[in-house]
């Protein structure tokens, strides 16, 4: 069946607000007039609200390239829902005209549908998720002149694609956000660091620019442990990370962590972790600080600290994590839309989604700004407007960069008691990469 979905939309208008909460999917159709079903929240105010069909169909054509089947299909609804509220809230002139594709599972699948999308001479993608998928894509839709603000994150995507011509990476990238975390534990005191990680891309990356960039700021790198993914060998990376010290540089081969023959070393001598970074969520995230509470025999202190993926109901919900700081956006805006998503679809959307809201809003102000019905990649690196150096989304500060990276202006939080408190605000000026 193809998946070009020509999106109808109840709107449900409240009498007492001018605002459009309370989107809800009726039907969907792909080219050949066939129903397809994508998902039909659940409505509190249907007996209520007034219902009014209203099909897309606006002056921008913009793709969501997202998975709508498939193992990945929950996250494509989710993300699908976020751009649908991006737009009754944000195009009230109704610039754009959405069409929907699905990326389906693998980047062979997504770049066949991607053709599709090709056909229908549509110049700006929001989509796809995954870096295997963007970098299959990537070359036609630079050849076709095509802007793509992917959800990906992974910035070495850049290395492998030959001008970058249009690709955006929009996820929230971990140079940003472990050079922040590390930046404000060193304006805290904090001098030592650690790192405990899944033995996946994603860890084993994060322990090596997290190590980089300890090292770029004279900080001293103590260790990094790695466990699997499932979770064995947790045990042992959390006592080999809490027993792990440095020692100075005249007293080690090399100037590393390795003794000379002739030298004993005292607990004056060595220098434990201040910092433990954990780039985890969830259950591995819980036992790992378990541990390393039963493993501090000695009590030394220490701070954890961890990504944007402890910006999760499961962290609120586990007293281990209180205290425990992390990068993310300024959540206050986030809550705001967060209780919009629930109110339109009973549910609550992963954090993710914030992006595919925020990239929605990107394109409808570059369209209003620029009066481009198509506008290219330079419209929107050098977009800004009377108040901001960039977009001002849910997920705060960010703008498009000619290299292909997306910046954005984070926050530091701390785990507190039901509830995220920032205990340093974003800036107004982006860091550099």
């Amino acid at each position: 069946m193809k998946k070009l979905f020509i999106i109808f939309l109840v709107c449900f208008l409240t009498s007492c607000s001018g605002d459009y909460r309370g989107v809800k999917l009726i039907s969907a159709s792909d080219s050949d007039g066939n129903e397809v079903n994508i998902a039909k929240p659940q409505q509190q105010f249907e007996s209520r609200d007034l219902e009014t069909i209203m099909p897309f169909k606006r002056k921008t054509k913009v793709a969501l390239f997202l998975p709508m089947t498939g193992k990945n299909k929950s996250l494509g609804e989710s993300l699908f829902n976020s751009a649908v509220l991006s737009i009754f809230e944000n195009d009230k002139d109704e610039d754009l005209e959405i069409r929907l594709f699905d990326s389906k599972d693998t980047a062979i699948e997504a770049k066949k549908e991607f053709q599709k999308i090709i056909d229908q001479d549509i110049k700006i993608v929001i989509g796809p998720v995954f870096s295997s998928q963007v970098e299959e894509i990537a070359n036609e839709a630079i050849k076709n002149e095509i802007v793509v603000i992917s959800l990906s994150n992974n910035r070495k995507l850049m290395d492998n694609i030959d001008d970058n011509g249009g690709i955006f990476l929009a996820g929230m990238m971990p140079e940003t956000q472990i050079d922040k975390i590390i930046s404000y534990s060193l304006s805290r005191g904090k001098r030592s660091f650690a790192v405990i990680a899944p033995n996946n891309k994603y860890g084993i990356a994060v322990s090596s620019l997290y190590k980089k960039l300890v090292k770029d700021r004279d900080g001293i790198f103590i260790t990094s442990e790695l466990y699997s993914p499932s979770g064995k060998g947790i045990e042992n990376a959390v006592y080999r990370t809490i027993n792990a010290f440095s020692v100075p540089s005249e007293m080690a081969e090399g100037g590393g962590n390795k003794l000379e023959d002739d030298f004993t070393v005292s607990n004056e001598d060595k220098t434990y972790a201040d910092v433990i970074l954990i780039p985890e969520v969830g259950k591995n995230l819980s036992k790992i600080v378990r541990l390393l509470d039963k493993e501090n025999i000695d009590e030394r202190p220490y701070q954890i600290i961890g990504t944007s993926q402890w910006d999760d109901i499961s962290t609120l919900n586990d007293p281990n994590l209180t205290g425990g700081w992390f990068v993310a956006p300024d959540n206050e805006k986030f809550r705001d839309f967060e209780r919009v998503y629930y109110q339109s679809y009973n549910k609550f959307p992963p954090r993710i989604s914030s992006i595919a809201y925020d990239s929605v809003l990107s394109i409808i102000k570059t369209v209003k700004a620029t009066g481009e019905k198509n506008p290219q990649v330079n419209h929107f690196v050098n977009y800004q407007d009377q108040q901001n150096n960039g977009f001002n989304g849910v997920d705060g500060l960010f703008r498009y960069v000619d290299n292909g990276l997306v910046q954005r202006s984070l926050a530091v939080l701390q785990v507190g008691k039901g509830k995220f408190e920032v205990i340093e605000k974003p800036t107004e000026d982006f860091l550099l990469y």
